[in-house]
């Protein structure tokens, strides 16, 4: 069904909206751990006030009603919330599932103006270089994989930014004195790999290659449907079974030894994931909820998937992953003609498939901020730069 688009004062009340709740959400989160540790709780409240503000300006509730896609996004969560009723889990679990699905309602959208790309760019590009300069990994209370996330995050932006301006000074200046900008985005991928290393931080370690990965691909390869197709299935559904194949791989894990940032591929995750697989077999139509209590010693008890995707399955059930995933890969799909429109744009997108990746070993996209950082990303990939 097409949406009629609004007009563009309520559009760009919507993208305010979405940026606020990014804004709130990563002062409370990225400046300091304690208030982290007294925001973090809330923080699936407030991304969902954004959401839902920027869902009513981009579209009238008379049309939203009538939306297959509106109504099967809206069956997915009334699922979702029934199945954690039969099962007694913890009913606030069914704000990430449902974050998750209205920030893939609005992927085809959202539409941010120039201004806000560039704010975007520079406001989150700059943390990189603020969590590189100020080390809060290791000695500030937060999280090594929590900080590799947030750098890679602001990463994906920052190298936007430098190819940004690289494209600007061709077009003012021709491509002679742009150059050297080529040399800078070098230097912060040798620079990104040297501060997520000493993080070491694996999951971000993935994004980063599958970021240099994807902008050495030619133009012409992206334009390809079955290349781009391939890259949408792998980096989405390919979440789940990487779960599976790690957990293959922890039953070798005596002769199958290999170190990345001095530590063993197979170090824990595995066993995680063949608890998590055992406990959702038993119950794969409600899923287990986010209640259910981890049996493994080391664990204490707490309850963390470490898979986006694969938390949506465990948790809620074969019926809303379903929903989920063929709402992903329809949204990212879409996403080929504007992605294969300009070099700018195929940055973008390179960045919103990377952003997948860091999801296949930690929940990254599934939790704010960085799941509104997803949505503005697709903005940014669907802008018309050309």
């Amino acid at each position: 069904m097409e949406i009629k688009r609004k007009s563009d004062n309520r559009i760009k009340a919507g993208n305010l909206a979405l940026m606020a709740g990014v804004l709130i959400l990563t002062t409370a989160h990225w400046h300091l751990f304690s208030w982290y540790q007294a925001t973090a709780p809330y923080g699936t409240v407030i991304a969902s006030i954004a959401l839902i503000v920027t869902l009513f300006c981009y579209v009238d509730i008379k049309e939203m009603i009538k939306d297959p896609a509106f109504l099967l996004m809206a069956g997915a969560d009334l699922v979702a919330l029934i199945n954690l009723f039969l099962i007694g889990s913890d009913k606030g679990a069914i704000l990430t599932v449902a974050d998750l699905l209205l920030i893939l309602y609005l992927a085809n959208k959202i539409e941010l103006s120039g201004r806000q790309v560039v704010i975007s760019m520079c406001y989150l590009g700059a943390f990189f270089i603020y969590w590189t300069v100020d080390v809060k990994g290791y000695f500030k209370g937060y999280n090594t994989n929590y900080g590799g996330l947030v750098l890679i995050s602001g990463f994906f932006f920052a190298v936007y930014a430098i190819e940004w301006l690289r494209d600007h000074l061709v077009r003012v200046r021709g491509k002679r004195n742009a150059k050297w900008l080529i040399l800078l985005t070098l230097f912060f991928f040798a620079w990104g790999y040297n501060i997520i290393a000493w993080y070491r931080s694996r999951c971000a370690l993935l994004g980063l290659i599958a970021f240099a990965l994807l902008m050495l691909v030619p133009a012409a390869v992206w334009r390809n449907k079955i290349f781009y197709t391939a890259v949408t299935v792998l980096t989405t559904a390919g979440s789940v079974l990487f779960s599976l194949i790690y957990v293959w791989l922890g039953i070798m894990k005596d002769e199958f030894r290999i170190r990345i940032f001095y530590k063993d591929i197979i170090s824990g995750r595995e066993e995680i994931w063949s608890e998590l697989w055992g406990a959702f077999a038993k119950q794969p139509v409600t899923g287990i909820g986010s209640s259910y209590v981890i049996k493994l010693d080391w664990l204490n008890g707490m309850f963390e998937v470490h898979n986006g995707l694969l938390d949506i399955l465990i948790v809620h059930g074969a019926a809303v992953f379903a929903v989920t995933i063929v709402f992903i890969i329809k949204r990212f799909l879409e996403l080929h003609e504007a992605a294969c429109s300009s070099h700018l744009n195929r940055c973008a997108m390179a960045g919103v498939f990377a952003m997948m990746m860091p999801a296949f070993m930690e929940n990254y996209i599934i939790v704010p901020p960085f799941s509104l950082i997803l949505l503005i990303l697709i903005g940014v990939a669907r802008h018309r730069t050309d």
